[in-house]
């Protein structure tokens, strides 16, 4: 039997990587305010938002560095190297500064963090790219805004992964370990004795663009590493955007006949690379089980998901939870998202494996 390996942001964390989105968007303003204490000019803006001095002195209006240099900055005490986000946080609050979103969608990003404390940019894309006041050229503008902070998303994530991080106990184990019969779901136990539920063939189907999981693959011609949405080292072949085809609104998107309305769908996307033939000739090879390690397999993976959970060849899905730290974990809230991309809920019922057989990733 073969195992097919889900790996995704919660993988990185748990090694200690500040890859979140939040964490992401945190550093985008630590950036603007390092660039606001340099800038030789009175406005300084990109895709998303705009930051202008009005502040005059003996009617010359200052630059974002000479408000600087005459301390009308630093003599607040905020300046620190490093802490950028404070910075631009003080600077907006001041009436000699003129700040403004140029984006919606980045606006909504940031509404997002500042209430829940966390953000799915993939899903705040698609929800703005399917509003019925949508159409035209609103289309081009998204897309080119969710360009540029894929290349800012590369830019952090290619920084963050430089990081030194230690290899996990018992991380290798899970990955290789044999397959259980109770694991399997009920109606297909009877195909299958012991000695079958060894992992034949391993595919560890990578949902990052980082290189973590490396320290773990071993020296083997069973495994295969597949990075189904790109790697930070080659840039061009980062996919970003949403995939689920299974939501109404897809269908009236398609509709449009306009190209723009589909440019970042995963679905179509996956096309640029063999990498999703590669998974497809995998799960046609084989029975197979599903392992999910720190994929919140939420629907913007939709279609893939459903392509893997309802195959015929698959006989589990094992999703490895995460403990939090109060005692409490998400293996409830990780089942919800699971049953999303069912169609069928009395086969996800059965294929999914229970809490009783599971255990917490770290």
């Amino acid at each position: 039997m073969n195992r097919l390996v889900l790996i995704g942001n919660g993988f990185d964390l748990a090694h200690g990587l500040k890859t979140s989105y939040a964490d992401f968007i945190n550093w985008y303003w630590n950036e603007w305010g390092m660039r606001l204490l340099r800038a030789s000019t009175y406005e300084e803006s990109d895709e998303f938002c705009s930051f202008e001095s009005n502040l005059k002195v003996e009617g010359h209006r200052l630059t974002w560095f000479q408000l600087q240099q005459c301390h009308y900055i630093e003599k607040e005490d905020f300046f620190r190297p490093g802490d950028g986000n404070k910075i631009v946080k003080q600077i907006r609050s001041k009436e000699y500064c003129q700040f403004k979103y140029k984006s919606p969608f980045f606006k909504q990003i940031n509404n997002s963090i500042e209430t829940k404390g966390w953000v799915d940019i993939e899903n705040e894309y698609y929800s703005i790219l399917v509003e019925e006041k949508a159409f035209g050229n609103h289309y081009f503008t998204l897309n080119k805004q969710l360009d540029f902070l894929r290349e800012k998303l590369i830019e952090y994530l290619t920084q963050e992964s430089q990081m030194k991080t230690s290899i996990i106990e018992g991380i290798k184990e899970k990955l290789y370990c044999p397959i259980q019969l109770k694991e399997i779901e009920i109606a297909r136990q009877k195909e299958f004795v012991p000695s079958d539920c060894s992992t034949s063939s391993i595919m560890l189907l990578n949902f990052n663009y980082t290189n973590t999981l490396l320290r773990y693959i071993e020296d083997s011609s069973n495994v295969v590493l597949n990075y189904i949405h790109g790697h930070i080292e080659k840039p061009q072949s980062v996919i970003f955007g949403y995939g689920d085809e299974l939501d109404g609104n897809y269908n009236r998107l398609k509709e449009q006949n306009n190209n723009e309305c589909l440019r970042h769908m995963k679905s179509i996307n996956y096309l640029e690379s063999d990498n999703y033939r590669k998974m497809l000739e995998f799960i046609e090879s084989a029975p197979f089980q599903v392992c999910i390690m720190g994929h919140s397999c939420g629907r913007s993976d939709r279609t893939l998901l459903n392509t893997l959970f309802e195959h015929r060849n698959c006989v589990s899905i094992k999703p490895y939870y995460h403990q939090k730290s109060d005692g409490t974990d998400n293996y409830i809230e990780l089942v919800q998202n699971i049953s999303r991309n069912f169609t069928d809920m009395k086969l996800m019922r059965d294929r999914v494996v229970n809490k009783t057989y599971t255990e917490p990733l770290t």
